[in-house]
């Protein structure tokens, strides 16, 4: 059957028109056989065509979905999709993106920071809710929720594996206890080592993964350069942060770049800083020896005093104005501010009859060791123990070695320096201290908190028998001895008419 129909265009456009349609019936189909077998009966089925091979870090492998292999050395994890792989990649480089805005945690997944800032959430939106009576809880998934339901029920998946132990538990740190108290040496902690030969245990399972680092054989390698391996060889590797570090001192100690030592070599670090700074004093020295050798300047000035220590390395400035000194440390400089400027004397006699304050410890010790011991009083004192003294050194700490003492009978007892006093005055080389009768010198009493020079009772004191070759070291005697201060004028004038008049007696 047919059907026909006529359609005529008008001004580009089609116009239907009244359609005649024809019915035209064709004679009767003849009978088929739908049991006799067809043409396609005969054809051979389409087999599936195998999957082709994938080239995955340059190896062929087949029949995978999983395309993405790790690079990292000694992993074999793969993954169907490049994400994946790029978040697996992270746990090997470190890297965490996804970081917690409101306590700063970070993560290597957005799953993960997703998970925990529902933590920083009230339990109120937790969206599931335990279905049991007389319990409230709720959970943020449907696998919280079923363990949960689970534990109501009674339900213990956690079973013991050791043999012949048939205890089973509901929760997984149930289980590690059991383990540790029931089937490990006691003191045996819940996360355990099982690397051969190691019986270490921890608390944590953190500390579990911190500890298997140490059985890395690959640890740590040495980067200098004469250690480098060859082309196509591994280099070379050390398990713990010890052993590469005695390869270091063994094999690379540290060394004194400079021609003139030779390779010089030190057990440490410090002590080739110490070293090097040894070599930049030499050369500053060496460039103002040269400096002052060469100029023309017509000062007549005493050369600059070479100090302890060098100049290298004294970036500790006074601030004071006016003072401009430099040290090396910032506790010499804080010594130097206290004892200078604040005028702190913090090392006290503990002799009753002294209690002089000085403001180096060192003071302290030669003030006791010259006057308190060997019984000489002032006559080897100096200017140097004066309490301004800056100590010659920078960390002022007076460690300047023990000092050696007569320990004589003599000694003890004064004779020894009573026998030296005579003999001073009869060759004329001191004079005895003139207390109590020094009418011609001008002086004035200083308050004694010690013991009283006088005698009770009012009796007559006695001459002292200290005997001195300069002034100086009588003033100094008068007022530390004695409690009177002289004029320097008056007991110069003194000095010189007792030396004249023992002369002229002569």
């Amino acid at each position: 059957m047919s059907l026909t129909a006529t359609t005529s265009t008008v001004l580009g456009k089609r116009k239907s028109r009244k359609q005649d349609y024809v019915l035209q019936l064709a004679s009767s189909p003849e009978p088929q056989d739908l049991t006799a077998p067809s043409d396609s009966d005969f054809e051979p089925a389409p087999t599936k065509a195998a999957p082709r091979p994938l080239l995955i870090n340059g190896t062929l492998v087949s029949d995978t979905k999983q395309r993405y292999k790790c690079t990292f050395e000694g992993c074999d994890k793969a993954y169907a999709k490049p994400s994946r792989l790029e978040e697996h990649e992270r746990s090997h480089t470190g890297e965490r993106p996804f970081v917690c805005s409101t306590c700063n945690k970070s993560y290597f997944r957005e799953s993960h920071l997703q998970a925990h800032q529902r933590s920083h959430l009230p339990d109120s939106d937790k969206p599931l809710v335990c279905s049991e009576p007389e319990c409230s809880k709720r959970f943020w998934t449907q696998q919280h929720l079923r363990a949960h339901l689970d534990w109501h029920k009674g339900a213990k998946p956690f079973k013991c594996t050791e043999p012949d132990c048939t205890e089973v538990f509901a929760k997984h740190h149930q289980l590690r206890t059991h383990i540790c108290t029931v089937h490990a040496p006691p003191g045996t902690k819940p996360y355990r080592c099982e690397h051969e030969g190691c019986d270490r245990s921890f608390s944590t399972n953190q500390h579990l993964r911190t500890h298997m680092k140490v059985h890395n054989e690959k640890r740590y390698t040495c980067v200098q350069a004469s250690c480098a391996p060859a082309p196509g060889t591994e280099p070379t590797y050390y398990s713990t942060w010890t052993a590469l570090q005695h390869h270091l001192r063994t094999a690379h100690p540290p060394t004194c770049p400079h021609p003139s030592c030779n390779g010089r070599t030190f057990t440490a670090q410090k002590g080739l800083r110490a070293h090097l700074k040894l070599h930049q004093e030499r050369e500053l020295e060496a460039q103002l020896e040269a400096a002052a050798a060469g100029s023309d300047s017509e000062d007549d000035s005493p050369p600059k005093k070479r100090r302890r220590g060098g100049e290298i390395g004294r970036d500790w400035k006074c601030e004071v104005l006016g003072c401009g000194k430099d040290f090396k440390s910032s506790k010499a400089l804080q010594t130097h501010n206290k004892v200078t400027h604040l005028g702190r004397r913090d090392f006290v006699c503990p002799h009753e009859t002294c209690k002089r304050a000085f403001g180096y410890k060192h003071l302290l010790q030669r003030h006791l060791a010259k006057v308190h011991k060997s019984g000489s009083g002032s006559e080897v004192s100096s200017e140097n123990d004066g309490e301004d003294d800056e100590s010659g050194s920078d960390d002022n700490d007076g460690a300047k070695g023990e000092s050696h003492f007569d320990l004589s009978i003599d000694a003890i007892t004064g004779n020894a320096y009573a026998s030296r006093a005579k003999d001073r005055l009869k060759n004329l080389k001191a004079i005895q201290c003139p207390y109590p009768d020094f009418d011609t010198i001008s002086s004035k009493t200083v308050p004694n908190t010690g013991e009283s020079s006088s005698r009770p009772g009012g009796s007559k004191v006695s001459a002292c028998q200290f005997v001195f070759s300069r002034a100086y070291d009588l003033r100094r005697h008068l007022l530390a001895e004695h409690h009177i201060d002289a004029s320097k004028e008056s007991v110069d004038a003194w000095v010189a008419k007792a030396k004249a008049a023992a002369g002229a007696g002569r």
